[in-house]
């Protein structure tokens, strides 16, 4: 088996083998897994050990441990990249996105840019009736629908969407499905691909930064729901145009420096704004992820700009960075 190993931003194929199932646990063939964008981040201490990655799969089930019951060999599912214990004093409170007791199987080894892996039997969800590279976008939808969900969209909300990525734009079908008012997008032309679906998806206007700074934009209406996934050094400037009362919701993540946000705290204050932190694991929401994949509320095949077989996994990752050209990258091993 072929497996590829991140280092930084080198990527190598290597011969693989996977180790024995525990057994609450299965092993599938992977048949798609997308690229994240944080798959393309350089995290700390990444330069130093070579890892697996990959983590928005679908596959076919080939091996299931002795206590697994509820899945068999040969069917169809998808992971989530993290899921709820069930267990814990959190989860039988009815608090499952605060589980303390996670399942994953982002661990040392084999992820999902390899023909097969291994994962907690818990974590994979059955889809039979989707093609796997439509399937595995089941993950970061789940992501868009929890930010949207803590972003508490209303008929009357004028909302702010920053960040053209995937996730924005699933967020971008999603709110204009929930009905806003008005619906704004941040993004750049020069990522011509993306500003396409910007526009396809719904958007009522479009602000280019390069274009005009966020700060000096005239929306002609009170912005008092603003989602953001780009990263957090954006969010000075979405306090700035920010409703009194708005609420703020975001998932994007820097490192370095990047990671920090100085504001004033006052104008925060008095403005009386919410920040909310969206970090969907473990995953809540995949079967509703699929439900919207399925019935076209988010169009799935409109995102995926390219494919890749994992033989060409180092190609794949260029090609995904270069967000001119690239939405979403699917390596169909």
């Amino acid at each position: 088996m072929r497996a590829a190993l991140k280092r930084g931003e080198a990527v190598t194929l290597r011969d693989a083998t996977l180790r024995s199932l525990d057994p609450d646990e299965i092993r599938l063939r992977v048949t798609a897994c997308g690229i994240c964008g944080t798959d393309l981040h350089l995290h700390p201490g990444e330069e130093e050990q070579e890892a697996g990655f990959g983590h928005e799969v679908a596959g076919t089930i080939l091996e299931v441990g002795s206590a697994v019951t509820d899945l068999a060999v040969g069917q169809n599912v998808v992971l989530e990249s993290s899921s709820a214990c069930g267990r814990c004093a959190n989860c039988r409170n009815c608090r499952q996105e605060l589980c303390t007791d996670v399942k994953t199987f982002m661990r040392p080894g084999c992820m999902g840019f390899a023909g097969e892996m291994i994962a907690p039997a818990i974590s994979a969800i059955r889809c039979e009736d989707l093609p796997p590279d439509i399937a595995c976008l089941s993950e970061p939808l789940g992501v868009a629908i929890d930010m949207v969900r803590l972003a508490e969209i209303e008929l009357t909300s004028n909302v702010l969407l920053m960040g053209a990525g995937p996730i924005g734009l699933m967020a971008l079908a999603l709110v204009k499905r929930m009905g806003a008012r008005r619906v704004f997008f941040v993004a750049y032309k020069q990522q011509a691909a993306r500003a396409r679906l910007v526009d396809q998806f719904g958007a009522d206007a479009v602000v280019d930064p390069k274009e005009t700074p966020l700060e000096r934009c005239d929306f002609a209406c009170s912005i008092d729901r603003i989602l953001v996934t780009s990263p957090p050094l954006t969010l000075n400037s979405t306090f700035s145009v920010a409703a009194k009362g708005a609420i703020i919701t975001y998932i994007g993540i820097a490192y370095g420096e990047g990671a920090f946000c100085r504001f004033d705290a006052n104008d925060f204050h008095f403005k009386k704004l919410q920040l909310r932190a969206s970090f969907a694991s473990p995953a809540m929401y995949t079967p509703l992820a699929l439900q919207y994949l399925r019935e076209g509320v988010v169009n799935g095949a409109a995102l995926i700009s390219h494919r890749f077989p994992l033989s060409m996994i180092e190609e794949a990752m260029q090609v995904a960075r270069d967000k001119r050209t690239a939405v979403k990258v699917v390596v169909m091993p």
